[in-house]
């Protein structure tokens, strides 16, 4: 029995996620996850650059897909995620979104 529901209970705290970058992407330092704002409006009015298309699937809520997308943008240098897609079925969640560094001048 154990083996069958041993790997069972090892994928229920696993997640997976995955990121997008334009080849011409502009590299600047990492940003601080917990300060990136998650939008789901799909286009943003201040200046900005796109960075790059964000994606994680985890089990579970949708928090740790957030999470997941947070610190991918944040790893790109990203400070806004816009375009949140989050979707839910059979018990795990995937969440994708743009990340965006708005520029200086702009407020947020």
């Amino acid at each position: 029995m154990w083996t069958r529901v041993l790997p069972l209970l090892i994928l229920a705290g696993c997640s997976h996620s995955t990121s997008y970058s334009p080849v011409e992407r502009l590299v600047y330092s990492p940003t601080n996850a917990s300060t990136i704002a998650v939008s789901s409006q799909q286009t943003l009015r201040q200046p900005h650059k796109i960075l790059g298309r964000v994606a994680a699937i985890s089990w579970g809520s949708g928090d740790a897909a957030r999470e997941a997308i947070q610190e991918q943008a944040a790893s790109l240098g990203a400070t806004m995620v816009i375009d949140l897609r989050l979707e839910r079925a059979m018990g795990r969640t995937s969440a994708s979104g743009i990340a965006v560094r708005v520029l200086p001048g702009a407020s947020n």
